[in-house]
């Protein structure tokens, strides 16, 4: 059975992820994902937030522009853009031994920008693996200058969408849901997972009737496999950045 554009149930959009995007960013990564673009940068303060006693600091800004929906969006992200914030700096702490964010003159503060240019559903996962990357770029930066004195990743981590999609096959799950899919789904899960597999995140809801175990357990194997995927993207694309 083939999808609305021609992916099976099981398969990626075209994804790829383009290093060095901006010039002025320590770090930056543009993120596609079939007709989704995410513009993702990650640049360093040396202050802490006040309730920091020790070590460092990452947090994430999100934004969907405004010619990114139709009709045109707001500037103001809203509720949902402050939740999908915390989920995108959440997800990037669980990646990174935050004692070890040091330089030589104490503790480093990151933070990640999310601006989705061109949405067609899956923003918030794509923000999350485009993140990394430029996280990444930025942390190696910092290691190379000698402004951060141990490399504090503990591992890779990515996200997709999965969900239960009527179909004319019937409602069966699907990997990497565009736009047209997720509004349609009876059931939604994002799924933040490092490349261990270790889940760091798993965002699920039903949108009428309730989901049974099994139907759970199918979707994480197609997250798992999907992230399997992005995992590799993303190596390829910080072997091309230096």
């Amino acid at each position: 059975m083939l999808r609305s554009d021609g992916r099976a149930p099981g398969e990626l959009r075209p994804c790829s992820i383009e290093p060095h995007f901006l010039r002025h960013a320590l770090g930056s990564a543009l993120i596609r994902t079939g007709n989704t673009r995410v513009l993702c940068s990650a640049n360093v303060e040396f202050k802490l937030p006040p309730w920091i006693e020790s070590g460092g600091w990452i947090t994430a800004e999100y934004a969907m522009l405004p010619g990114a929906t139709s009709p045109r969006g707001r500037r103001d992200p809203g509720g949902r853009g402050k939740e999908i914030e915390r989920l995108i700096g959440r997800s990037l702490r669980a990646a990174i031994d935050l004692e070890r964010l040091v330089g030589p003159d104490g503790g480093l503060a990151i933070t990640c920008d999310c601006d989705v240019i061109d949405a067609d559903g899956g923003t918030r996962t794509a923000a999350i693996t485009g993140a990394w990357v430029a996280l990444s770029i930025a942390l190696r930066k910092l290691r190379t200058s000698g402004r951060l004195i141990h490399d504090p990743i503990r591992e890779s981590l990515a996200a997709v969408s999965v969900g239960i999609v009527e179909s004319a096959a019937g409602t069966i799950p699907m990997l990497d849901l565009c736009y047209e899919e997720d509004a349609a789904a009876e059931v939604d899960l994002n799924v933040v997972r490092l490349a261990s597999g270790g889940f760091v995140e798993v965002q699920g809801t039903a949108e009428g009737q309730a989901f049974s175990r099994s139907q759970l357990d199918a979707l994480l194997d197609l997250a798992d496999q999907g992230i399997d995927v992005l995992s590799r993207a993303q190596a390829v694309a910080l072997q091309g950045a230096w």
